[in-house]
């Protein structure tokens, strides 16, 4: 697509001192402009629609007005198909009205242009004053620099040198705005006159870069070291987006998933039961792989002002030993690119996101359904058996006991032994053993009421909440 430009005005039209502007000599026989390249934009309509069929004299008025001006008005025709001009949009472009605008994560692109103006002045000067001597036209070795910056920074855009100046040059120039706040576009020339003058000027352009995108986030620590990351995005751009991609790249202690997917209700293996149909089975197979790549929002076009929340689960790469996964405040950083309406590209890059790292117990209790890859079952009044996984996260050894609280029990009581040895535990490992639940109330029951005490320190953990259990009617 061709570029058009607008031009770029400096800031506030206040003139700059004549030590930074110019060298304080006669007029320059070189001019400088500016101009921001930018993508054109749809111009708006207002269309009148009409029937062709009533009122006569109105419908030759409006077909002589649609001639000349094709966003004017419009015949309903049937059958009534969507037109862009359906929209308030035409087919015609229009060029930029003002310089717009410079949003984080985008390229800005200016065009510099050096023009010789000293034919003009000539004649300006000899129509003054006829007799005077006419001022020099030429320019040579001329030198153009295009510097950009910022609070912090200072960037050489271009620097070229052409030996001699006697019409137009443009010099472009590109630059991934990465910082916010405004920023100074300074074009220096220096040249030399045919009398042999060493002439030069500098401009200034200062121009405000926003940001286009605001990020929340909100984290969940879960008791297995599980950690829900909650990323909430607004568009506070002025105009809508399309989200090309947002990857979250975690730290280097966790693997993570994608909860912001369309998951498919038919898995994988039922497609392979029939290994007759193994052709049905690829296309099935596809099918479900386009299905699980849709967002759960339905598209990737986000309007002004808009919000979206997305959701990323994060599990310990390494769950043996997950003591630096646990206590880090490191998660990781989202990746966004995006497009604007017309295509314009835009990347942006989070900080580090960060959590408040959970204090971790010495002593940690989880509990596991024993029967792996099957839904839990409990039936009321039924024995059931659940597993207990203990591990010992301080930097001593531990002998372990793990006994029963009745008084803090629920609905659901402890089956057997109420006091049981562990044996001794290392620091940084694991045990597991295996208790018998029975339950007397249905419903969802809270499984609670037990103590684990170290013989060797005496350090006491009560577990007065492990799980929850739905426990249902024999007859259900």
């Amino acid at each position: 697509m061709s570029a058009q430009v607008s031009q770029l005005s400096p800031p506030h039209q206040t003139p700059l001192s004549p030590s930074s502007q110019d060298d304080g000599q006669a007029p320059h026989i070189l001019s400088l402009k500016v101009m921001r390249l930018s993508r054109p934009l749809m111009a708006t309509s207002a269309p009148v629609y009409y029937e062709s069929s009533s009122y006569p004299p109105l419908v030759e008025g409006l077909e002589s007005l649609n001639i000349s001006d094709i966003t004017a008005s419009h015949p309903i025709e049937l059958p009534n198909e969507l037109h862009i001009r359906d929209f308030g949009l035409s087919q015609l472009l229009k060029l930029p009205s003002s310089f717009g605008n410079i949003y984080l994560g985008e390229t800005f692109t200016t065009l510099i242009s050096i023009n010789n103006e000293g034919g003009q002045y000539q004649q300006q000067q000899q129509q003054q004053n006829p007799y005077q001597q006419s001022p020099p036209t030429g320019a040579h070795q001329v030198n153009v620099k295009v510097e950009l910056q910022t609070s912090s920074q200072r960037f050489n855009l271009s620097e070229t040198k052409y030996e001699q100046l006697d019409t137009t040059i443009s010099v472009t120039v590109a630059h991934e705005i990465k910082e916010l706040g405004v920023h100074i576009l300074v074009c220096t020339v220096q040249y030399f006159t045919d009398d042999g003058r060493r002439r030069h000027f500098r401009k200034f352009y200062k121009f405000q870069v926003s940001n286009p995108l605001a990020v929340k986030t909100k984290v969940n620590n879960m008791i297995d070291g599980r950690v829900f990351l909650e990323a909430q995005l607004q568009n506070v751009s002025a105009g809508p987006m399309f989200l090309e991609r947002m990857k979250f790249d975690p730290s280097e202690h966790f693997d993570f998933q994608d909860l912001n997917r369309i998951i498919s209700r038919n898995s994988n293996s039922d497609a392979d039961d029939d290994n007759d149909n193994d052709n049905n089975n690829n296309e099935n197979n596809d099918q479900e792989q386009q299905k699980m790549n849709k967002l759960v929002f339905g598209n990737n076009f986000i309007h002004p002002q808009d919000v979206r929340q997305y959701l990323y689960m994060l599990t310990p790469k390494d769950p043996q030993n997950d003591r630096i996964a646990r206590t880090t405040n490191a998660l990781g950083k989202l990746d966004i690119v995006w497009r604007s309406s017309m295509g314009d590209l835009g990347r942006l890059q989070t900080s580090q996101l960060t959590r408040k790292a959970p204090l971790l117990d010495d002593v940690e209790v989880q509990p596991f359904w024993l029967k792996k890859g099957e839904p839990a079952d409990v039936i009321l009044e039924t024995p059931f058996q659940l597993g207990i996984r203990i591990r010992n996260h301080s930097s001593q050894h531990m002998k372990l006991v793990l006994s029963a609280v009745k008084t803090k029990m629920g609905s659901v009581l402890l089956s057997g032994l109420s006091t049981r040895n562990l044996g001794e535990l290392a620091a940084n490992h694991s045990t597991e053993t295996q208790l018998e639940f029975f339950p007397l109330t249905p419903g969802l029951q809270r499984i609670g009421g037990l103590r684990v005490v170290d013989l060797l320190t005496g350090y006491t953990k009560d577990i007065d909440h492990l799980c929850d259990m739905f426990v249902r009617n024999n007859n259900s």
